[in-house]
């Protein structure tokens, strides 16, 4: 399906078809990641829910860790020979 580039103030912007949302699983206020490869290739993607790793990662602070917890005695196959 072919589609028109608009200006749109001092960007530019693409209407989604109806179709096209809708076999994308789009609604309005959905957030995309955008991306374009080395030949000019636009990517978009439906912006992930869940946090990666890095970004939770990020998130901890001395104050919101937990102390380490005892969990009792090692036994056969869980003790660790380094």
């Amino acid at each position: 399906m072919q589609v028109q580039m608009q200006k749109w103030g001092n960007s530019l912007a693409v209407r989604v078809p109806k179709v096209i949302a809708e076999d994308a699983k789009l609604r309005a206020g959905d957030k995309l990641v955008m991306n374009v490869d080395e030949q000019g290739v636009l990517r978009l993607q439906k912006a992930s829910k869940l946090p990666t790793l890095a970004q939770l990662v990020a998130k901890i602070t001395p104050e919101n860790r937990y102390d380490e917890v005892s969990l009792g005695r090692e036994t056969k196959r869980e003790v660790v020979e380094w």
